[in-house]
């Protein structure tokens, strides 16, 4: 099939919503669509090959099918894997938990239900997949698989149908690729709407393969249709001009709308799984009659842009090479402009590397003197991929089995765990005529932080403080006696205990993806229990909420008298919509004091922002015992701040 002028277009605009997606999510938040753009796009092309070969040939070979398709998607993707995973030594190792999986996973086009089954989240990650993009990668080589075998059916029933009439055989094979293409189509949304409206997670509806194909059967209806071998169609020249100016504003209204789309969704609006998908497969379906249309009115001497040309050739190792970099060099450089232009000028080094250099090696004929080239350069990627192989080996053997986030999740849960013994303790002594003690409660907790403190030499383990002596009668008393009580989420989790050790009688009561709208609850419970401590600490937020404003309002509304509040400003330093609502969250939070005389804020929003690089790979919770004693100490001037004001009367 000859190369089809402006259909470059369509491929480097998906590529930059999918970029802008990655790497400036706050401009795209629904750049993820360019992905459909793609998926358009190949349906359409592959079904357009099939019928240009049906045309020349009267039929369909799957095994020349296959063998285009593996050497424009496997080589690239294998060789992508091989140069990208010795840059994962620059990072923390927390990065490549897993990465055994994930890399078979990716060589072998499964990692979309991969994702499913382990409950990978597409944007929602304690950690970032290196290799999560290839997710798109193994749908499409799941169409390829099924579509090829569908052309060569339906090529054989058509020349069985129309033996000796090559026009009515080439008829028949459009009109059944029509056929199939619709019905498919209109199956995959329903069921991708059917799984929406019954409650599925959002990741398990967007990387499953059926729920996903219509996108691919869209462009396989628009080949169907008008093909790419229409030249006979080309209007009147006194027609041309205002055809074109015709066939630019469809073009020009299309990608115009899907940038709305792109700029005003998310990935978790509804609108997207009931509408959005299938408008930006509608929209690129009319992107691609517009740029073909534009093909037949443009006159041969006039060729497109060099670099629009470049770009679309480039594509889909850009693709491959986008991701891996922006994982490494946005764990490296805390400023994420300057860590998406570092990335994105070593993916299109890499890419045009790949694309000029070594996909020529497999692809290229010619005469003796391209054969010694071809021999030559074949001699130096094998020597880097030798060379890139000792690196590689370094990270799988250096992976560990799980995150240290994970890890200190879990020690720090045992710890809240053995505070809530000592809680229930002071409890039931409170009520019961002979109070209860557990001898094993202080020494536990005591043995669990030493425990704790070992990871992180050379912190010694504290000295507990004695729990206070339970009233002489038996009732629940409602008495502001003192000490801390600590509200939190997963961020003050990791830092539970440094704050034990700093802050005398000090709770913590933080859950990994708690809610800012549980705050209000768990105050009230604690009131109710007469376990809410004089200096109450509220550490939410990690968890953004648009609402955060009403939901910590009604906490300050409530909270009784006699009590002293610090606010701690939530702080995300990855770049997406969370982080946008935390750093509101903190904004609105910083103006408090003003309001209320009882209230006190620790900004960790402010303090940790110059030096996020010592937080963990994720850029939100602890990432070591520097940034558990600095969110504590921060924590505990706070406290300090808070003594020298009034309570609340």
């Amino acid at each position: 099939m000859d190369r089809i002028k402006w259909f470059n277009a369509v491929r480097a605009y998906g590529l930059f919503l999918v970029l802008g997606y990655h790497l400036f999510y706050d401009v795209f938040p629904g750049g993820f669509l360019g992905v459909d753009i793609f998926f358009t796009f190949s349906g359409f092309l592959v079904t357009a090959l099939a019928i240009e070969e049906v045309r020349k040939s009267g039929g369909f070979s799957l095994s020349r099918f296959y063998k285009r398709r593996a050497q424009r998607i496997v080589i690239p993707l294998y060789l992508s894997v091989a140069f990208t995973l010795p840059f994962m030594l620059l990072i923390s190792p927390d990065f490549t938990v897993g990465i055994t999986r994930q890399t078979a996973a990716a060589l072998g086009f499964v990692k979309n239900w991969f994702q499913i089954l382990t409950g990978g989240s597409y944007e929602a990650q304690l950690l970032p997949s290196v290799y999560v993009h290839t997710w798109s990668l193994a749908i499409e080589a799941q169409f390829y698989l099924s579509w090829g075998l569908v052309c060569v059916l339906l090529a054989a029933l058509s020349k069985a149908i129309f033996s000796d009439n090559e026009g009515k055989r080439l008829f028949c094979f459009r009109a059944l690729l029509f056929a199939l293409s619709g019905v498919l189509a209109v199956a995959s949304y329903i069921f991708m709407n059917r799984m929406h409206d019954s409650g599925y997670t959002l990741d398990a509806i967007y990387f499953n393969t059926f729920a996903r194909f219509f996108p691919f059967l869209i462009g396989s209806l628009a080949a169907s249709i008008w093909g790419v071998h229409d030249k006979e169609r080309v209007a009147p020249y006194r027609r041309r001009k205002l055809i074109t100016a015709a066939l630019i504003a469809v073009a020009a209204l299309s990608a115009a709308f899907i940038l709305y789309e792109s700029r005003q969704y998310k990935f978790t609006d509804d609108f997207i799984y009931h509408y959005g998908f299938l408008i930006t497969s509608l929209l690129t379906a009319a992107l691609i009659y517009a740029t073909h249309g534009l093909h037949l009115m443009t006159p041969k001497t006039v060729r497109e842009p060099r670099l629009l040309t470049s770009v679309a050739d480039m594509s889909y190792n850009a693709y491959l090479f986008h991701w891996p970099f922006y994982v490494v060099f946005s764990a490296l450089i805390l400023n994420n402009t300057t860590a998406s232009l570092v990335t994105l000028a070593f993916t299109f080094v890499f890419s045009a590397l790949m694309f000029y250099k070594v996909e020529r090696i497999f692809i290229s004929k010619g005469h003796s003197g391209a054969l010694k080239h071809r021999r030559f350069a074949a001699s130096i990627l094998c020597a880097a991929l030798v060379v890139a192989a000792v690196p590689s080996g370094i990270v799988i053997h250096r992976a560990p089995a799980i995150t240290s986030i994970e890890t200190d999740f879990a020690v720090n849960n045992v710890l809240m765990d053995a505070q809530g013994i000592m809680s229930f303790e002071r409890g039931v002594s409170a009520i019961n005529p002979t109070p209860v003690t557990y001898a094993v409660s202080a020494p536990l907790q005591a043995n669990l932080l030493s425990a704790y403190y070992s990871v992180y030499p050379p912190a010694p383990a504290p000295e507990l403080t004695p729990a206070p002596d339970p009233p002489a009668n038996n009732a629940v008393t409602l008495e502001i006696t003192g000490g801390v009580t600590v509200i939190g989420d997963s961020a003050p989790l990791g830092a539970q205990a440094a704050m034990i050790k700093l802050i005398p009688n000090c709770y913590v009561d933080a859950v990994v993806s708690r809610p800012v709208s549980a705050g209000h609850g768990i105050v009230m419970d604690l009131i109710s229990r007469g376990e809410l401590r004089e200096y109450v600490v509220i550490a939410l937020g990690t968890n953004g909420a648009s609402n955060y404003e009403s939901l910590l309002s009604r906490i300050i509304d409530d909270l009784p008298s006699g009590h002293r509040l610090i606010f701690v400003t939530p702080f995300d330093g990855r770049s997406n919509e969370n982080s946008r609502i935390l750093n509101n969250t903190a904004a609105w939070m910083r103006g408090l004091p003003s309001q209320y005389n009882f209230i006190t804020i620790a900004d960790w929003n402010s303090l940790i922002s110059p030096q996020a690089n010592i937080l963990a790979g994720d850029r939100v919770h602890m990432g070591g015992q520097t940034s558990m004693d600095l969110y504590a100490n921060m924590v505990a001037e706070a406290i300090s701040a808070a003594s020298q004001k009034p309570a609340k009367e």
